[in-house]
């Protein structure tokens, strides 16, 4: 469960000048996908959340919920963040995440 905690925290704390914290929860040839992505590999996963926080200001993860089920972890999230405009946004969404042996995420993919 230790991975499932790391991962979490990763989530709900992480910032634009922290994004090599990924590394510690993904494995090297992870698959992101959102409804704008679909990448493999970290690098490609460093650059979907450097644009997000390119685009946004104050953007944060807020944990709803999340329940493990064997090595899939569902997490119910949401998403807040201002435009570059300064517009306030929510969104909910959902995301699978399966881990390897190694605690590492293989896959992650958001619903949204």
């Amino acid at each position: 469960m230790e991975h499932v905690e790391r991962y979490l925290q990763t989530f709900t704390t992480l910032q634009a000048d922290g994004l090599e914290r990924l590394a510690g929860i993904f494995a090297a040839d992870a698959r992101f996908k959102d409804p704008f992505n679909d990448v493999r590999g970290l690098v490609a996963i460093t650059r979907v959340f450097a644009h997000m926080f390119a685009t946004t200001q104050h953007s944060r993860f807020m944990i709803v919920d999340h329940a493990l089920a064997g090595d899939v972890l569902f997490i119910r999230w949401d998403y807040h963040f201002q435009t570059l405009k300064g517009e306030a946004w929510e969104i909910p969404g959902t995301s699978v995440v399966r881990f390897n042996a190694a605690g590492l995420a293989v896959e992650h993919v958001d619903y949204w």
